[in-house]
């Protein structure tokens, strides 16, 4: 036995023998085909065949390889097969996409077909072999698809925002028209929401709108069809564009029948909006106030109030409010306006139990005295939990509490040292709801579940609602919520997987609306899903051994090796 290795002997890649310019000696020999492999070196034979000869016949062409599609990465080889019989020896010429097959170096015509090397796009066409002699013709017909390596671009490339702005970030796929495309924020993968979509046929763009500071980061799409896959990121820097006010006006006192300009000048991405208001209301624009707005060459909002001929109530605290989607500043000063002193009548207010309160006493007319606030005929303060500020007129009470802090406060503006105003307030107390904290105890699967969520203390009426992971409890999972009075209980009577989650009770009444959540982890005991089995490895070589179990938490499997069992 011997390998066949003359010129006149040729293997192609997917095994066929090609003899050409048979001679008598071919038919001496037995024809085998030996396969070797590639990492053990075994090697195997196929059973034998013969080379039975006879004189030429002419005949028409007869094929006798040839292909119907190939595809090839670009830049590698490929050789589309081409071989027929006949008598006399048949001529052959190629076309491409029904024109005859242009020139070119990398292109090379075999007595096995057409190699072409280093394939290129433009060659993805339909190539046709035609075969002919003087007794008849025949043709191979076949598509050559040239496929390029997927790639991904995202775009833009440079990408800066602010915070509470909206950032659009799109990528470009090319080497295949069906893939699929995941974007990815910091290497974990982004689901659309409220605030983010993804449009186009494979979610190619993305919108995110009220960017977070959190939010900036490396952004990443990846594309997969089949094997192939690519990615491509960019890093999104995100600038702090909450309103910062740059300058202001101050405190002043002016006489009646004056001009006077207040302004403020604020910089923030996106640009921001001001408003003001006098003693915390809008101020109401007529022809005596009027409001303007323009933007500075360095991009800042100048924001001005202009009021003619002012008055007793012109006067008051003064207040520029300036927002954007990245945030809120305020800034206020007073301005004092010559005249008889007074009080803006003032409304009665609703405190929350256990927050802190202010109450402003708002005197318009200059000058005054001095301001003192009263409750129940007591000078205040006389605890620590009361603040007098007598320069603004403000009362501030710490903690509140509605046994001592409801009732009526009167402010009082010595106007003269022989004449008082006064204006009276009254103060609500209103009690937020308290829930007793619960957690969930273990559970396993099938287990039955009662908790309950008590309401301690708060006003009545009190209003109990469940939720999972932020969401309504889904009825699919057969979940009873109970309630009676400042009670509401959960009840599963089969639990499954599907009930793990965070649990939140929501108690609200008119004072506030509070919350207190727990976990409930439904416990599955370990079992295996794959086993290792005994498998033969090759020297030298990876080999993989597979091991699966579930349960909940996700179970932990560990590895040990014994040397001959």
């Amino acid at each position: 036995m011997f390998c066949l290795a003359a010129p006149r002997f040729l293997s192609t890649s997917t095994g066929a023998l090609y003899i050409l310019d048979v001679q008598n000696e071919d038919g001496l020999y037995n024809y085998r085909c030996m396969t070797r492999h590639r990492y053990t070196g075994e090697t195997r034979q196929s059973n034998s065949a013969r080379l039975f000869l006879s004189d030429p016949t002419n005949s028409a062409p007869a094929i006798l390889d040839g292909f119907e599609r190939r595809e090839v990465m670009t830049s590698h080889r490929v050789e589309l097969p081409c071989k027929a019989s006949g008598h006399p020896a048949p001529k052959f010429r190629w076309l491409k996409d029904n024109r005859p097959l242009e020139p070119d170096s990398r292109f090379r015509q075999s007595v096995t077909g057409l190699l072409i090397e280093r394939a290129q796009p433009s060659d993805t066409g339909s190539y046709v072999c035609e075969v002919w002699n003087s007794y008849g013709n025949a043709e191979v017909v076949g598509r050559l698809q040239v496929k390029e390596p997927l790639k991904a671009v995202v775009s833009p490339r440079k990408v800066k925002g602010s915070v509470g702005s909206q950032v659009s970030l799109s990528c470009s796929v090319s080497g295949s028209e069906e893939y699929e495309l995941s974007w990815y924020r910091n290497g974990e993968i982004i689901y659309p929401g409220n605030s983010v979509r993804m449009t186009g046929n494979n979610r190619e763009n993305l919108v995110m709108a009220g960017m977070a500071k959190s939010d900036g980061g490396a952004y990443q799409c990846f594309a997969r069809n089949g094997k192939m896959s690519a990615q491509d990121f960019v890093q999104v820097i995100l600038e702090d564009g909450t309103p910062k006010i740059i300058s202001s006006f101050s405190e002043k006192v002016f006489g009646t029948n004056e001009f006077v300009s207040l302004f403020c000048t604020v910089k923030g991405t996106p640009e921001p909006r001001v408003t003001w208001t006098l003693d915390d209301e809008p101020v109401i624009r007529d022809s005596r106030h009027r409001i303007g707005h323009y933007t500075s060459q360095e991009g800042h909002v100048v924001s001005h109030l202009n009021i003619s001929q002012t008055t007793g109530p012109d006067g008051g605290v003064y207040r520029c409010i300036c927002n954007n989607s990245a945030g809120a500043v305020s800034y206020q000063a007073r301005i004092n306006v010559r005249g008889p002193a007074s009080i803006r009548p003032m409304k009665n207010l609703t405190a929350i139990a256990g927050r802190d309160m202010y109450i402003h006493c708002r005197v318009i007319g200059y000058p005054y005295y001095s301001i003192k606030w009263h409750k129940d005929a007591n000078l205040l303060p006389y605890n620590h939990r009361q603040r007098a500020f007598e320069n603004n007129g403000t009362l501030k009470l710490y903690d509140v509490q509605k046994d001592v802090d409801e009732g009526e406060y009167t402010c009082s503006v010595l106007v003269s040292p022989s004449l008082s105003t006064s204006q009276s307030v009254h103060i609500s107390v209103k009690v937020p709801p308290t829930i007793h904290p619960f957690e969930f105890p273990r559970f396993s699967i099938g287990q039955r579940v009662f908790i309950p969520c008590v309401v301690m203390s708060g006003d009545q009426p009190v209003f109990i609602t469940w939720q999972k992971d932020g969401q309504p409890i889904p009825a699919s999972l057969s979940v009873t919520i109970d309630n009676i009075d400042f009670t509401s209980s959960l009840r599963i009577s089969n639990l499954s997987l599907l009930h793990n989650g965070n649990y939140t009770c929501i108690a609200r009444n008119q004072a506030a609306i509070v919350e207190h959540q727990s976990q409930l982890i439904v416990r599955v005991p370990p079992k295996f899903v794959v086993q290792p089995k005994d498998q033969d490895g090759i020297y030298g070589k990876a080999v993989i051994l597979n091991c699966s179990a579930e349960g909940y938490p996700v179970p932990t499997i560990v590895w040990k090796y014994s040397k001959g069992k």
